[in-house]
């Protein structure tokens, strides 16, 4: 396939591994500083693309604020298209909605991932003039393991005991941490302010902490009208969101087609009759994985007009099913699927083989009552902070890491955890497969294998607790 690029800021695409994110600026792409990536005004679009193995691996996503308009949003689309084909057609493309993104593209920012209010005439100014005029923000920081940072309104009723809030006044940064608020919750929001501290006001902003003197300091409760409004709180709300579910038996596959000039779907298939040699190589098909998102996957012999729709037949798609608008939506192209889009196959081959599987971790919690399973791509042994129950899918085995805070409802049913896990998923494996039981500190030489690094002084001391965090940030 040509390359086919009409913006110049396009010319090198690709060429290094990393990340690149652009904001979309009156109709066109303007790059975000590495020291910004990670915060998005969610009046704007930005497309993200992310470059890997030798440079000839691409996952592009646009990205779109909930107040974003309509030409930002075509805007954001047809740069994605421009990336897309100046690569070659093969990059695996997301759309990413605002508090809805995919695990992967939250494995990018980490550390720095914060929705701000306003748009592209509300960025980075001349940090001496930013502190000057600076207007007081506030951020809720939400989340099990992919902790997002939202502005709210700066006021007492925007705060509740169970979250942590950071407080931007632009001289100083106060993470707030009530009493119920979570262990993760605070490590990232910690991280978060020192990203911007560090980052965006090149060491100029002090960074406080209020874990313990969450309700001694006058400074912090000024902006909320003073302490005598600390018994009006909100008490601590148990709404954390289910970012990811597998359902394998309601997954289906449809039949995408436009010859009457609007875009229908046409039904092919459900749960185990979902089979690859369904797929064929001159159509487009939708791949409806329910609270997995939908995938589109574009056979080789469609033209370069029918790949730039692709998004357009997702859009119809949700449109047509009544589903959310902030569903996820993922291209795919024949021969470049990803894992995460095979396993929904009963009979994809090239899943059957542990060196083609990338073992994927989860994070497993019923703290709610309710069990919660979230994701985590791009996994360290950071992730395994020991207050829930963690999975990690290694193919040939199914562990389950205990991790040393979890309850005891956790603990009693991490085994069943696992077995469901194994029976509800798709993936064809050996009849040996089985699951294996681990508790933190006691991780056994092969578990401790599928984690780019190990430190076994990680889990003793207490090394990941809040205080000890503190001082190896800001000390």
């Amino acid at each position: 396939m040509a390359p086919y690029v009409t913006d110049p800021v396009l010319a090198n695409v690709g060429k290094k591994e990393g990340l690149d994110v652009w904001r979309i600026n009156k109709n066109t792409l303007e790059p975000v500083p590495a020291g910004q990536q990670g915060t998005f005004f969610d009046g704007d679009a930005y497309v993200v693309l992310n470059t890997k193995k030798g440079a000839d691996v691409w996952d592009v996503h646009f990205w779109i604020g909930k107040n974003a308009s309509a030409e930002e949003m075509g805007t954001a689309a047809s740069k994605t298209v421009e990336i897309d084909q100046a690569l070659g057609g093969f990059p695996t493309q997301y759309r990413e909605v605002q508090g809805h993104e995919s695990a992967l593209f939250l494995s990018y920012f980490k550390n720095n991932l914060r929705y701000a209010t306003g748009g592209y005439d509300s960025g980075f100014d001349n940090i001496d003039d930013l502190i000057k005029n600076f207007k007081p923000k506030l951020y809720k920081c939400k989340g099990k393991r992919n902790v997002r940072c939202t502005e709210v309104k700066l006021g007492k009723e925007s705060l509740n005991l169970g979250d942590v809030f950071i407080l931007d006044v632009g001289e100083k940064i106060y993470v707030w941490m009530p009493p119920e608020s979570g262990r993760l919750e605070k490590i990232k929001g910690m991280a978060r302010a020192k990203n911007i501290a560090d980052n965006e006001r090149s060491g100029r902003t002090k960074v406080v902490t209020l874990d313990d003197e969450w309700n001694k300091s006058a400074e912090f409760w000024l902006h909320f009208g003073g302490k005598e409004v600390i018994p009006s709180v909100a008490k601590a709300a148990d709404d954390d969101a289910n970012f990811w579910e597998r359902n394998k038996d309601q997954v289906t596959l449809w039949k995408v087609s436009d010859a009457s000039g609007e875009a229908t779907a046409k039904w092919l298939a459900q749960g185990e009759d979902v089979k690859q040699n369904l797929l064929d190589s001159n159509d487009a098909f939708i791949l409806d994985a329910v609270n997995g998102g939908i995938y589109v996957w574009v056979g080789k012999g469609c033209s370069l007009d029918e790949r730039s729709k692709t998004f357009h037949w997702g859009q119809c798609y949700l449109n047509q099913q009544h589903l959310p608008p902030w569903t996820a939506v993922t291209r795919v192209l024949e021969s470049t699927e990803p894992q995460l889009f095979t396993q929904w196959f009963a009979d994809w081959m090239g899943t059957v083989k542990t060196g083609e599987f990338e073992p994927r971790l989860f994070q497993c919690s019923n703290e709610s009552g309710n069990l919660i399973v979230e994701e985590i791509v791009g996994f360290d042994q950071e992730d395994l902070d020991g207050d829930d129950v963690m999975v990690l899918d290694a193919f040939n085995t199914i562990y389950v890491w205990v991790g040393a805070g979890a309850n005891a409802e956790e603990k009693k049913y991490a085994e069943k955890t696992a077995q469901d896990y194994l029976s509800n998923g798709t993936v064809k494996r050996p009849k040996q497969t089985h699951t294996e039981t681990l508790f933190q500190g006691q991780e056994s030489p092969t578990f401790k294998k599928f984690f780019p690094s190990w430190d076994d002084k990680m889990f003793k001391e207490q090394a990941r607790s809040v205080a000890n965090m503190r001082k190896l940030l800001f000390h």
